[in-house]
């Protein structure tokens, strides 16, 4: 494993071996009693080498003097300043990090000089604020640091205003003019750079870092030969060192492109040379043979050449990152997710190596750590909009930070407003959330901004009609129509609003056309053919839809859409036969009328034949297959419980376990099988096992209650989830609460009702369950509100249209009528419904028909006496 932690990446090879043995504090070296004259003599002399450019001697001098006085701040100090000179920033920054909490008024500014120029601008800013500049030297010096914080935070604009003031109040400081330069070249301001250089070296002796700066905004104007020019000067005033400077590599690699740009190849093969014996070739090579490999898709030759460059260089975080990335993308996914959380830091890695990382920890359970890496990111690259994404989708899945998940898409649809996706991502959060209103805002916009995003304008359709705007959904319809009326998905689209619109003939023929001219596209097939189903065209149907599944063998649904037509007229026998003959027409869809009859032969509990099926597909990596077969285990499970054959049970169990590993139904097998068996006390262990490895979970708490239902009685289930309900908040607990405190304490309805509504109001249910109580305690009015709340969302619930008709019964009685109408309508099987109708009808003066609603009632509950009055009295008023 390549582990930072292990080894520290040493100064380019041949110098810096060694040197980072020194970066605890109080280590000593062979005395214990440091020799202060000693150490300064080596102190003189690295000053007078790092003077000549002599800084491998210079470096050695500084390790002398650090073992002689091993606790000695400002030796160690000295040498991170070297470091820096030489381009080491990160040696620099692990030797002095060590000392921060100690010593930070002296190392604070060179270690923040150091994470800057790493690019770990955050970590810079955040030790800046750990120490206070004493002299004017300092307070300089953190200015510079913060002005460069700034522009590689991306706030380039901001970064130039400081910069500029710098420079002006300091017109020699090379940082401060350099600043300026870069600053205006990554604004695009070329021109006004070249002049920057230009008023600056009139003033002040030339420097190779100015004209370095001046040559590159020639360049990106294309200005050649001015360039070229420049950079020449620099070349010639490069100081002279036995180390290849990072001031050398940048003058002569930019020179050298501006060479071969300008035809000079001969005198850019020169520069090139040179640059070639001061780099890593053989790493180099053998990292882009890695590559090369990964283009043809050979990912296991790809992740051999990584792994051997990695013996030769165990550093290369780049490398290291690369091969995680590859191995959690081939299944070494622990493998993978080690490599890149031990080489990745959130401040400097490439953002394709930090989504690489996330999806490994999200993929391994660790969605927190996932959530703190990008937290980290986005806040050292707050205009990194595939970051703010990443977080933003991330946190929105993760309770008690979906805040900060709106604030990151927000930021990322502020700076792209055309994302359209981003946009859907914030609406299917608000619709979980039951907020339809917000998400058909993000929906209207991500329309506005880009209609031919299907899924997306599919999603706002969907929402338009299930909240009840017909007229909307129209007008996207016919704007569809006019403006993408070539476009198959955009009249599939249009179809399927007319036929939700009530225009099925229309929208029957608009899909016709369709098919006929787009036989390869499924989507209207399958549409077609639910149109046919539901205008009685069965038989059209299930042809279209066996078609449709002839283009993608590879999924089950259209096969088994057309099964479930073919059910509504035909027998189990029947559709056995059918299965058998589409298998025999159309063999590539075998595997899946094998797994349709297998699913059919378990419900009929005819799990012998059901295996016969699957056998042959046992090692299918199908997730259908790999579905239909657990569920099959899952009925043999249960059929040795019913046995109680109980250690057969448990075998199946485990193998549906090892099955789907990740499946908390099947986690939980053994903790039914022990309940069944009576060993509550192995119920309870198996279901702490379970937590310890999927956590506590809605299934795993709901399962701990049935558990102590069986062992302390309805009690003991209800203050435990009583308690997990104060604890989590986890809305998905209420239902069997609320049905355990209508018998074990019922005073507490009233609290738990509201506290459900509270924490979830838009929460249908919850609004059901506080009507109702309402309703109990005769506070019919407010009860009222919450029914209405629960019709504008959803205008066929039954519950709430009958209560709320029975609220409305005297004071409105002609809405009343309507709203118990439709009840029974929906609910014609349903005997309270069909009193509440009955009733309504007496009391508007319709005996007769009142009658007949409240016979059917009686006869569906003969045992009701409230339903026997109502009649009673019905039958009086005749």
């Amino acid at each position: 494993m390549i582990t930072r932690k292990t080894t520290l990446k040493s100064l380019p090879r041949f110098v810096l071996a060694g040197s980072l043995l020194l970066a605890i504090p109080l280590l000593t070296a062979c005395n214990n009693s440091p020799d202060s004259s000693e150490a300064l003599s080596h102190i003189n002399r690295a000053e007078t080498y790092s003077e000549q450019g002599q800084f491998r001697s210079a470096l050695l001098e500084l390790k002398n003097a650090i073992q002689k006085d091993p606790n000695n701040v400002e030796h160690i100090v000295r040498l991170a300043d070297l470091y820096l000179q030489v381009g080491a920033a990160k040696q620099a920054a692990e030797l002095l990090a060590p000392w921060m909490q100690e010593q930070p008024d002296a190392v604070a500014l060179t270690l923040a000089r150091a994470y800057v120029e790493q690019g770990k601008q955050l970590s810079a800013t955040e030790t800046l604020a750990m120490q206070t500049p004493d002299s004017p030297e300092e307070q300089l010096e953190a200015s510079l640091i913060r002005a460069e914080a700034l522009r590689r935070s991306g706030e380039s604009a901001d970064a130039l205003a400081l910069f500029t003031n710098l420079s002006t109040s300091n017109p020699s400081n090379i940082k401060a003019i350099t600043g300026v330069l870069q600053a205006n070249i990554n604004l695009g301001k070329n021109t006004q750079a070249i002049e920057a250089a230009d008023e600056w070296l009139a003033k002040n002796q030339a420097s190779p870092e100015v004209l370095y700066f001046k040559g590159l905004a020639q360049y990106r104007l294309n200005q050649l030969e001015q360039s070229s020019a420049t950079l020449t000067d620099a070349v010639g005033i490069l100081p002279t060192s036995d180390m290849f400077l990072p001031i050398r590599r940048n003058v002569l690699s930019t020179l050298s492109r501006v060479l071969t740009e300008q035809g000079q190849i001969t005198e850019a093969q020169i520069y090139n040379r040179i640059l070639a014996e001061n780099q890593n070739s053989d790493a180099r090579e053998q990292g882009q043979a890695a590559i090369e490999a990964i283009k043809e898709g050979n990912f296991e030759e790809a992740k051999e050449i990584l792994r051997d460059t990695l013996k030769l260089d165990p550093e290369n975080e780049q490398l290291a990152m690369l091969l995680g990335a590859i191995s959690a993308g081939t299944g070494e996914l622990d493998e993978g997710a080690q490599l890149l959380k031990e080489n990745l830091d959130p401040e400097t890695t490439p953002t394709q190596f930090i989504r690489a990382a996330t999806m490994a920890q999200i993929d391994t359970g660790d969605r927190e750590a996932a959530l703190e890496t990008l937290s980290r990111a986005i806040k050292a690259r707050p205009k990194d909009n595939e970051l703010l994404a990443m977080h933003g989708i991330l946190a929105l899945s993760l309770p008690g930070h979906e805040d900060s998940g709106i604030a990151s898409l927000s930021k990322a649809i502020g700076n792209e407003p055309d994302r359209v996706r981003l946009r859907l991502a914030l609406a299917r959060y608000y619709l979980r959330n039951e907020k339809p209103e917000q998400a058909l805002g993000q929906l209207r916009m991500a329309f506005t901004s880009n209609p031919a995003d299907w899924a997306t304008t599919s999603t706002y359709l969907n929402v338009l009609i299930q909240q009840g705007e017909e007229q909307e959904a129209a007008e996207i319809r016919d704007s569809l129509l006019n403006g993408y009326g070539d476009q198959p998905r955009a009249v599939l689209l249009a179809s399927l609003v007319d036929t939700r619109l009530g225009n099925p003939e229309k929208a029957k023929s608009q899909l016709e056309t369709l098919v006929k001219s787009n036989p390869e596209l499924q989507a209207p097939q399958v549409a077609l053919a639910s149109l046919y189903a539901q205008t009685g065209e069965r038989e059209k149907a299930v042809n279209l839809l066996v078609d449709a599944a002839t283009l993608t063998p590879q999924s089950i649904r259209p096969l088994q859409q057309a099964g479930q037509i073919y059910m509504q007229d035909h027998n189990v026998t029947e559709a056995k036969s059918w299965l058998a003959d589409i298998a025999k027409d159309h063999p590539e869809l075998t595997q899946n009328t094998d797994t349709l009859n297998a699913l059919i032969a378990i419900t009929q509990g005819e799990l012998a034949e059901a295996r016969t099926f699957l056998e042959p597909w046992k090692d299918s990596e199908s997730p259908i297959m790999k579905r239909a077969y657990g569920q099959l285990l899952l009925a043999e499970a249960q059929s040795a419980v019913n046995s109680k054959d109980w250690s057969e049970a448990r075998a199946k169990a485990a193998e549906a376990i090892t099955l789907e590993p990740e499946n908390i139904g099947f986690a939980l097998l053994p903790v039914g099988i022990a309940q069944a068996e009576g060993k509550i006390d192995d119920a309870f262990a198996a279901l702490d096992a379970v937590e310890e490895t999927h956590g506590e979970v809605t299934a795993t708490m709901l399962s701990r209650a049935k558990l102590l239902n069986q062992q302390k009685g309805p009690g003991g289930a209800y203050e435990y989830l009583a308690e997990r309900w104060q604890a989590t908040k986890n809305a998905q607990l209420m239902p069997p609460l609320i049905g355990l405190a209508k018998a074990e304490d019922p005073a507490s309805l009233d609290s738990l009702t509201e506290s459900w509504l509270n924490t979830t109001p838009q929460n249908l249910a919850a609004h059901l369950a506080r009507a109702e109580w309402l309703m109990s305690n005769n506070q019919e009015t407010a009860a009222a509100n919450h029914y209405e709340q629960v019709l504008a969302r959803q205008p066929n619930n039954v519950a709430a249209l009958n209560n709320l008709a029975w609220v409305l019964r005297e004071n409105d009685s002609d809405r009343a009528l309507k709203l118990a109408a439709k009840a029974s309508q929906l609910a014609p099987n349903s005997p309270a419904v069909l009193d509440t109708y009955g009733w309504i009808l007496h009391l508007t003066g319709k005996h007769g028909e009142a009658k007949t609603a409240i016979e059917k009632a009686l006869a569906l509950a003969p045992d009701n006496k409230e339903i026997a009055a109502h009649l009673d009295t019905v039958e009086k008023a005749l």
